[in-house]
């Protein structure tokens, strides 16, 4: 995995049409958890290693892959204030399926952020499915907001 403060194109937050920096900051190593009282996020490798030490932090965010599931968080899901979901590619789907579960059958009120390999064209989409934020390169956020903007509401299956 990426260390997500260290890459060289910087990245903002987008919520619907506002722009903001996040708040959470990316830890690998053990050394850093006590570093930080809160607002820490990490993979879900980090998270089965250093679970019970973690569990302690409030506003805390886990990073899953595009291919990771749910299921292997879902009895520690309210420990979570974020939970974020890389697209390792624009092509897949499963997030999308991932949100909707999270919001719709476990109550998940928490933020949930989208981030990696996603396109503006799947912005609308990704809100209507329960996506709170997404993580974008900045210097991109006008093409996101327009088509934010380009949304009139319409659903085209039942």
């Amino acid at each position: 995995m990426i260390n997500l403060n260290k890459t060289y194109m910087k990245k903002i937050i987008l919520k619907k049409d506002k722009i903001s920096k996040n708040q959470y900051f990316f830890i690998s190593k053990n050394t850093e958890i006590n570093e930080f009282l809160k607002n820490i996020i990490f993979n879900l490798n980090f998270w089965i290693e250093n679970k019970e030490t973690l569990g302690t932090k409030k506003n805390i965010g886990i990073i899953l892959d595009s291919d990771q599931s749910l299921d292997l968080i879902k009895d520690d899901i309210k420990l979570f204030s974020l939970i974020q979901f890389n697209f390792i590619t624009f092509k897949d789907g499963r997030p999308f399926t991932e949100v909707k579960k999270l919001r719709k059958y476990w109550n998940f009120s928490g933020e949930i952020r989208a981030s990696g390999h996603i396109l503006p064209d799947q912005y609308v989409f990704l809100n209507r499915c329960g996506v709170d934020s997404f993580e974008i390169e900045e210097g991109k956020e006008n093409i996101w907001i327009d088509f934010f903007k380009m949304d009139k509401g319409l659903y085209y299956q039942p």
